[in-house]
């Protein structure tokens, strides 16, 4: 007997998944993603990253981590050119950083790139990875919410932001002097970026946090294809987390096997 192929997940599917899961027209999001953890799209990425809009609106703004920490990280000194610099965060990402009116932030690691109303509010000082100052920071008072479209938590930068934020003792600060960032008119300027580097031998315990938020009712899930896809509002997972840190430093932590 042949087996049953299964459909193709469409614009529309993605969209109405976005939509159970509470996300509104005029929203703010910030979207972690995997293309392969649907199955087959129809449209690829272009699709996903339409069906987000058509999820927002014309009145939202759509935001995605164009990170390159990990080319970055084991340098000195770098050039970060916010036009050409490809992203380490799947195609999603770095097909949407490409689209016309969509810009990107200057931070050497942790960049990301936002379209809609609120995506200027959303690109931060260029200065701080996750803390004050930083997208995040800035997601924090844009009311946010956090997708996971086919991840887990494990891919929860935020997380990272609240470690920043409470000033966890196994994360330090380091610059990147004599750095360079060239901006999408050529324009080169020093960079002024901060990491906000690992100095133990530890690794994040960051998917445990599914439930966590769910069981505390903030948490929302769908399935759209064959992705696990969530959701949660930014002020709620600082709200959750941040007194975990504060009972257990090292709660978001586990020893690397």
């Amino acid at each position: 007997m042949m087996r049953e192929e299964k459909s193709a997940v469409s614009r529309m599917d993605i969209c109405e998944g976005m939509r159970s899961m509470g996300v509104a027209p005029g929203a703010t999001m910030l979207a972690h993603s995997s293309l392969s953890a649907f199955g087959y799209v129809e449209g690829g990425a272009d699709a996903v990253i339409d069906a987000l809009l058509d999820a927002l609106g014309p009145s939202g703004t759509l935001v995605m981590p164009t990170f390159t920490w990990r080319d970055f990280h084991a340098q000195d000194r770098v050039v970060f050119d916010a036009l050409r610099t490809p992203c380490e965060t799947g195609r999603i990402p770095e097909t949407f950083r490409k689209r016309p009116g969509v810009i990107r932030s200057v931070h050497v690691c942790h960049s990301v790139a936002a379209i809609g109303p609120g995506a200027a509010d959303a690109m931060g000082e260029g200065v701080s990875s996750f803390g004050p100052g930083s997208t995040f920071d800035a997601l924090l008072r844009l009311d946010a919410w956090i997708v996971f479209l086919g991840v887990s938590f494990q891919s929860c930068t935020a997380l990272h932001a609240v470690e920043e934020f409470v000033g966890v003792p196994y994360r330090a600060h380091r610059d990147f002097n004599g750095s360079t960032v060239i901006l999408p008119d050529g324009t080169r300027k020093p960079s002024r970026s901060i990491e906000y580097l690992r100095q133990d031998r530890c690794g994040n315990d960051f998917a445990k946090m599914a439930e966590r938020f769910e069981a505390a009712g903030v948490l929302r899930r769908t399935r759209i294809g064959a992705a696990e896809c969530m959701g949660i509002r930014i002020r709620d997972l600082f709200r959750i987390t941040r007194p975990l840190l504060a009972q257990d430093v090292r709660f978001l932590s586990r020893r690397r096997e």
